[in-house]
C-alpha cells in the first residue's frame, strides 16, 4: 500500500518554487493543494524562441517551423483537457496521406 507523504524526503535534491514540495510532488498533487503556488511545467525541449516567435521542430523532416505550422490537438486525461501541437508538422501530415491515399486506389 502507498503512502501519500507530505514531507519531502531527506535525500531529495529538487524542490519547487515554493521551496516546500519536491519537484515531483508539486507536479503530482499541486493543483490540488498548492492553491498560490504556481504549478511547476517541463519546459519543451523541442521549441525555441527565434526573433520573438516560437517555433517548434517537427520530428518527421526535423525543420523548425513556426507553431501555426502543426495541427492543434487537445488530449483528455484524467478528467483534465491539455492543449498540445502534433509532433509533425502539417505538410508530412498531408504528404503521409497522399501517400496512403494512394496507396489505397492502385488496390
Amino acid at each position: 500500500m502507498n503512502i501519500h507523504q507530505t514531507i519531502p524526503r531527506s535525500d531529495c535534491t529538487s524542490f519547487a518554487r515554493c521551496g516546500k514540495h519536491s519537484l515531483a510532488y508539486c507536479r503530482k498533487y499541486g493543483a490540488s493543494e498548492c492553491g498560490s503556488c504556481e504549478i511547476v511545467k517541463r519546459k519543451p525541449r523541442n521549441r525555441v524562441v527565434v526573433d520573438g516567435k516560437e517555433r517548434k521542430v517537427c520530428s518527421r523532416c526535423g525543420r523548425l517551423l513556426l507553431l501555426s505550422c502543426f495541427y492543434d490537438r487537445t488530449i483528455h486525461r484524467n478528467g483534465k483537457a491539455y492543449h498540445i501541437k502534433t509532433s509533425w508538422c502539417k505538410m508530412c501530415v498531408s504528404e503521409d496521406n497522399r501517400k496512403r491515399n494512394k496507396r489505397k486506389e492502385t488496390k
